[in-house]
């Protein structure tokens, strides 16, 4: 195998990159996740390989030695030390379908860093940010189609997402396009053409991202715009970078202080943006979930100081550290909502301290390097918008991309010698090194990709034969497919089976169908939480005790029921299900006890008062239930199926 063959594959998966952002298949099971991770992964993967052996025939491709690079081999390593040792090391290296990420996400990082910064030159460069620009105004256009109601905004409400099914991944997605065609506006304001050009880029991402509606974002691109203004407003080299500086400036000023001035007024209170701006109170803030989940993680840290819990085991310090006042909020958090306290929980402080690395290289090479001033205030300006910003949110595969590529775009600056010096002639190449890697590459591509994405796709088949009628039986067929394919996913195929097979086995399904339908569903469920990657997660204890619980195996469903209770004590809804399998036992006074708990941990949690007050019909507690039916309102009682059911179990 040639250079002359190998180089198109490299820079064909490379320049399909940009445009992952828009792959979005209703094939898949989180379509707006998976769709792009599974086709990042298998261009990462097949140019990887191809790089391999273009680098093992040409010293000139291998990778140059730089703080960059050395600081994301760290990483790496850190990361797969504290995944190895944490919690759940299997839950850690695959993640789910819902993020995507783990440790292979970060395998395929360093991946993609290994290619794209040893087959770029600066030409091949500025043909990506173009190319990257170009999806980004694609991305423009599709979101104006999302305002102007042509197309649906995925997550609903009147915050665009584009093609990313979130608004907050789309404006960091138009953050990073903002200082990237301001550089190159900078760098070619001779050109009048080129100027208008990137000004036109620089204007439609910054529409994007106000319309987005997010708040640490828009902050941060303010930020990072006063950055530069600050790094220029002495700028020798350029009399250009002082004015623009002093522009800069005055116009943040006139921004605050305007909006300081009309942040009372109607236009203000009636637009999706400016008005999140002004709800934000001391008040308000202890509504949200950073509220809570931030100490959490604080706490988590400080237990595990060192490697951290491993990726994706977040839920085991939230489950031990929840507050039963979280009621209002959603009802499970597997991210800290805040990058720096995400990676000192799954790296511990080795963790966190070699992901803050990677910024410390990134702006330390960049101000040792030979671009000009003004072009390195930009991108320090873009550094620190995007930590601003991870400040409130976590990462996705798009700001990664976008992040690793920043770091990629910085190492070239800098590089030193090549990694290593052997070389190996063409024969040995194509005899022996070729065929190596081509097996080597077919293995992740399997598993890691072709298996999981079966499975993704068999789970999904599930789900829309439900939507048809008499559809259970496919749909049983296919749960039972998904589960046995792939391991990355199985725990939501679980959750799918749980929440679907009463519906399965209710239906006109033959009797021996069900019958075989069931026998898999609980062995798979109690496998679940038997393994000991799950054994521990409260969460599954949880939904596998009330699943356990409608087919009237109560005392078995109990067992797991105490065992979330013990790993999550003070979470109402463990309690709720705990109630709901003594009822079944017609053990009313037990039921009660547990439905009390669960009301005096959150008694301004409404549905637990309402679970109370059916635990109390129960128990023919009349005094207790003629309290609770006083502080209730009347519609909300007498709607409630629950309630009705309750009355006619006791005979009243």
């Amino acid at each position: 195998m040639s250079a002359r063959y190998l180089r198109p594959i490299i820079f064909t998966g490379l320049f399909a990159i940009p445009f992952i952002p828009f792959l979005v298949s209703s094939y898949f099971f989180f379509p707006f996740i998976t769709t792009k991770a599974f086709a990042f992964r298998i261009i990462v993967e097949v140019i990887f390989a191809a790089w391999l052996v273009l680098a093992l025939l040409d010293s000139s491709y291998r990778p140059k030695k730089s703080l960059i690079l050395y600081a994301i081999g760290i990483f790496i390593l850190i990361v797969g030390v504290a995944d190895l040792l944490g919690i759940a090391p299997v839950k850690s290296f695959w993640s789910n379908f819902e993020r995507m990420e783990g440790f292979l996400a970060i395998l395929h990082l360093g991946m993609f860093f290994a290619v794209i910064s040893s087959v770029f030159n600066e030409s091949l460069w500025k043909k990506w940010w173009n190319a990257s620009l170009t999806a980004s105004f694609l991305m423009f256009l599709y979101s104006l189609m999302q305002l102007a109601g042509l197309k649906a905004i995925n997550q609903g409400g009147v915050r665009i997402d584009g093609t990313l099914g979130n608004a907050i991944y789309l404006a960091v997605y138009a953050l990073f396009h903002i200082f990237v065609a301001l550089l190159f506006m900078v760098r070619e304001w001779k050109n009048t053409a080129s100027r208008w050009i990137y000004g036109v880029l620089i204007l439609s991402n910054a529409l994007v991202l106000y319309y987005t509606a997010t708040r640490g974002t828009i902050l941060g691109l303010l930020g990072g715009l006063l950055i530069i203004a600050v790094l220029n407003i002495r700028n020798r080299e350029s009399v250009f970078a002082r004015k623009a500086s002093i522009i800069i400036l005055s116009t943040l000023v006139l921004l605050v202080g305007g909006f300081s001035l009309v942040r009372n007024t109607a236009m203000v209170r009636e637009s999706p943006t400016l008005s999140r701006f002004t709800s934000l109170t001391s008040e308000s803030v202890k509504t949200q979930g950073r509220y809570f989940v931030w100490p959490m993680a604080l706490k988590g840290i400080k237990e595990r100081p060192i490697l951290g819990w491993g990726q994706e085991n977040f839920p085991y310090v939230f489950q031990e550290h929840y507050r039963p006042e979280m009621f209002s909020l959603e009802p499970w958090f597997d991210r800290a909502h805040n990058v720096f306290l995400d990676w000192g929980i799954a790296g511990g402080i080795l963790g966190l301290l070699s992901y803050l690395s990677l910024y410390g290289a990134l702006l330390y090479l960049l101000w040792k390097s030979s671009l000009p001033n003004i072009e390195k205030s930009i991108l320090v300006g873009l550094v620190a918008a995007y930590a601003f910003h991870n400040f409130f949110v976590f990462d996705n595969l798009i700001s990664y991309i976008l992040f690793f590529s920043v770091l990629a775009y910085v190492h070239v600056k800098n590089i030193g010698e090549p990694l290593w010096q052997k070389n190996f002639n063409d024969n040995q190449v194509k005899k022996i090194l070729f065929p190596a890697v081509s097996i080597l590459a077919l293995i992740p591509l399997y598993f890691v990709n072709i298996k999981p994405m079966m499975s993704n796709l068999f789970l999904i088949e599930s789900l829309k034969a439900l939507q048809t009628p008499s559809g259970e039986s496919n749909s049983a067929k296919s749960l039972q497919k998904a589960y046995g394919v792939s391991r990355l996913g199985r725990p939501e195929v679980v959750e799918r089976i749980i929440s679907n097979s009463v519906r399965i086995l209710s239906s006109n399904m033959p009797t021996a169908e069900k019958n075989q339908y069931f026998v898999f569903a609980k062995s798979a469920v109690i496998k679940l939480v038997e393994n000991k990657e799950f054994e521990k997660e409260a969460r599954y204890q949880l939904a596998v005790g009330g699943f356990i619980t409608n087919f009237g195996f109560f005392d078995e469903a109990l067992a797991h029921l105490e065992r979330a209770r013990q790993l999550m004590p003070n979470k109402p809804s463990v309690y709720f299900e705990i109630g709901a399998a003594y009822i079944g036992k017609e053990d009313a006074k037990k039921a009660l006890e547990a439905f009390k708990h669960a009301y005096e941990l959150a008694p301004d949690y409404t549905e637990a008062k309402i679970i109370y007050l059916i635990g109390a019909i129960y128990a023919r507690d009349r005094n207790l239930e003629n309290k609770l039916i006083s502080e209730l309102p009347s519609e909300l009682i007498s709607k409630d199926p629950r309630v009705a059911a309750a009355y006619k179990a006791i005979g009243r």
